[in-house]
């Protein structure tokens, strides 16, 4: 009798493993802009501080956002960033401004250094387009603040919104990660350009 429930329990426990394995897994996916940013040929001495990058409250949680249809959007909980794109996107916008070398430093909010300029940024947009089923896309938008903190010379220097929509090589996660750095790389290519002419400008 004992046997037979031990038999039973077994039978009813591997059931419910079964079950639990039917569910898709989660994936987590990275942003990873490349290094398309030519190091400048400034002589720049100045210390950049990069802000945190703050994304709107409609794509700032984790999960994959998609749009369907002009008001329609969908949260993806099988597909997911590592960690916030907020926390993605600084680190990227940060390498990609070092590699270019247009400021001498560039740093944190938590360095003690003095900043000469301080860049605050925005992502207004960050979604896969999927309202077309044949022509779906990445999209992301940005805006830059940059702020001068020399004594001399305070203010708003360059205020900028960069928008990117480029086409998917497919209806997958994989493509639409793809699409959204390629996205970031076009953005900081951009931004690096905008930001040497307007150092040079600040400081001649």
């Amino acid at each position: 009798m004992f046997r037979h429930f031990v038999l039973a329990l077994l039978v009813l426990c591997a059931g419910c493993v079964g079950l639990e394995r039917s569910y898709p897994d989660k994936h987590y996916f990275v942003l990873e802009a490349g290094a398309n940013t030519s190091p400048s040929d400034s002589s720049a001495n100045e210390t950049l501080q990069v802000s945190s990058i703050r994304v709107s409250p409609r794509y700032a949680e984790r999960s994959f956002v998609y749009r369907t249809s002009e008001a329609g959007y969908e949260s993806d909980f099988y597909n997911q960033f590592l960690v916030s794109p907020a926390a993605l996107i600084t680190e990227e916008v940060r390498k990609g401004l070092t590699g270019s070398q247009v400021f001498k430093y560039v740093i944190s909010a938590s360095n003690p250094l003095q900043p000469s300029y301080v860049l605050e940024g925005t992502v207004n947009a960050l979604y896969g387009d999927f309202r077309n089923a044949n022509s779906p896309r990445a999209v992301l938008e940005m805006e830059f603040f940059l702020t001068s903190e020399i004594p001399a010379k305070p203010g708003i220097l360059m205020q900028k919104r960069y928008a990117k929509s480029l086409p998917l090589t497919g209806r997958t996660p994989e493509a639409l990660v793809k699409g959204w750095n390629e996205a970031l790389e076009e953005i900081l290519t951009s931004l690096v350009t905008d930001l040497k002419a307007t150092a040079l400008k600040d400081s001649g």
